[in-house]
């Protein structure tokens, strides 16, 4: 993740919280996806959203507080509260990584203006590469392409 990422507070810590705590994540298999800093110099909450290949388990997610907590004793003045989460399901799908992560569930997929095919297309997702996804759609397999998605979704059960 890159300083550009991080979720801006009007200075540049979380920047320099995401330069740390990306390689600390990536340690454990974990890809940090966002860096959110709330609050005042004392009483700070740092918020990372963070995911990996077959979801965040409680394990995963202690490991990453362990480790960057460590780290951020050293580059936050004060007390702070840190928290580490999932991005949640309704977290739309943009990038490669973020449909590999979610190959076997069903998604729902918006398609840009102008693109061929119909708007949105709902199906399970077979496979997931840097260029396109596979959705079996009603026993049919159907090829999309990243440039031509503006955001997918995961298809929630209930």
């Amino acid at each position: 993740m890159s300083a550009a990422q991080a979720h801006q507070t009007g200075d540049e810590l979380p920047g320099r919280i995401a330069a740390l705590a990306a390689p600390l994540a990536e340690v454990e298999q974990v890809e940090l996806l966002d860096v959110e800093v709330k609050g005042q110099r004392g009483g700070r909450i740092v918020r990372l959203t963070a995911d990996a290949d077959g979801g965040l388990d409680i394990d995963r997610i202690a490991a990453v507080s362990r480790s960057v907590g460590d780290a951020l004793d050293d580059l936050i003045d004060g007390a702070y509260t840190l928290e580490v989460t999932s991005p949640g399901a309704d977290r739309p799908l943009k990038t490669a990584r973020d449909f590999a992560r979610n190959v076997g569930r069903d998604i729902r997929v918006q398609r840009t203006a102008g693109s061929d095919g119909p708007g949105e297309v709902v199906g399970k997702l077979v496979d997931a590469s840097d260029e396109s996804i596979t959705l079996n759609v009603k026993g049919r397999s159907t090829t999309v392409g990243l440039a031509e998605i503006d955001h997918g979704k995961v298809v929630l059960p209930w």
